[in-house]
């Protein structure tokens, strides 16, 4: 299986950083005609198998993958073409604006016979899919908190005025409730599917929510789910029940640990080894490429289905 990567900004670093682990029989990289030194240094230091600066002529070549790791406004875009060229598709997340865009995403790789994945880490992560298992310990619901704050490095100058930044720009799908309170979202469908009502409270800066609090109502419970990027917290999470609480360290998205605190102040405390210094983002590709190998369409629309779920919260906080 050969991979085309799209872009070549942080995130496709990450993934540069452990992606020849995965066992694809070539890699390569495309980015823009004025980025070509940049990408060319990128081939050269993960010794990547070619470079390219015209999109289409990546998906003219004889890659099966492409991963989009481009700006988020531009997601939805990349993946319909790379799916009309036939190519399956791991799209960094949000993939679309809108749950009737990425439905329609959906159904166009059914029809070309292709797998579209959005690049969420967080149920590919080992302390994730034992906490699946695991929420039943705190007995009946009362009470969730996700909280995803991490000052953006770009805020200050954002906030003076100083610089611009897309991940702060509404035109390009900025914000924090897209860029990181997504990753709490996602947590809560993947343990508790689709709530009954929900509405969010966002700080607004310039136009855009630089932080904002989402309240999921599930009717016997509620689930917060906090994000920001104009300050910081450590965590950690918390879901609570009559049994006992589970703490979770230090937020989802990176979640290696979490403690399970009962009643009778009985601790059991669940860690996942991840000595062999395994990347947060290993796993889903490790999934993904499996899944696709074995045309494991199950498994592809179960995490299809978490996608749309949290397109849908967004769609009906937003409208």
């Amino acid at each position: 299986m050969k991979l085309g990567i799209a872009g070549n900004g942080v995130i496709v670093k990450e993934v540069l950083s452990f992606i020849d682990e995965i066992g694809f029989e070539e890699i390569y990289i495309c980015g823009r005609k004025q980025s070509e030194d940049k990408l060319n240094e990128l081939a050269k230091e993960y010794h990547l198998n070619g470079v390219y600066t015209d999109y289409d002529a990546l998906l003219a070549s004889d890659i099966d993958v492409v991963y989009i790791g481009v700006l988020n406004d531009m997601h939805a875009e990349y993946s319909k073409r790379a799916i009309e060229a036939g190519k399956h598709v791991i799209c960094e997340k949000p993939i679309s604006i809108t749950l009737e865009e990425l439905q329609q995403l959906d159904d166009l790789a059914k029809k070309k016979n292709v797998m579209l994945f959005e690049a969420m880490s967080i149920y590919h992560l080992p302390a994730y899919k034992q906490l699946q298992k695991d929420v039943k310990l705190v007995g009946d619901l009362k009470l969730c908190n996700f909280n995803y704050s991490q000052m953006s490095r770009r805020y200050i100058a954002f906030h003076e005025g100083t610089a611009t930044a897309a991940v702060f720009d509404k035109n390009h799908a900025g914000g924090a409730l897209r860029d990181l309170n997504v990753y709490n979202l996602s947590a809560m469908v993947g343990l508790f599917g689709m709530p009954k009502a929900a509405s969010y409270s966002p700080n607004m800066e310039k136009g855009v929510d630089t932080s904002g609090v989402l309240l999921a109502d599930y009717g016997s419970f509620k689930c917060i789910c906090a994000a920001t990027k104009d300050c910081n917290a450590p965590g950690p999470s918390t879901i609570q029940g009559v049994d006992a609480t589970i703490c979770i360290y230090p937020h989802v998205n990176g979640m290696t640990e979490y403690d399970v605190l009962f009643n009778d102040m009985d601790t059991d405390t669940k860690e996942v080894d991840l000595s062999d210094g395994s990347h947060r983002l290993f796993f889903e590709f490790v999934e993904y490429k499996r899944i696709i190998e074995e045309n494991d369409s199950s498994a592809q629309q179960k995490l299809m289905e978490y996608s749309k779920a949290v397109a849908g919260i967004i769609d009906m906080v937003q409208n």
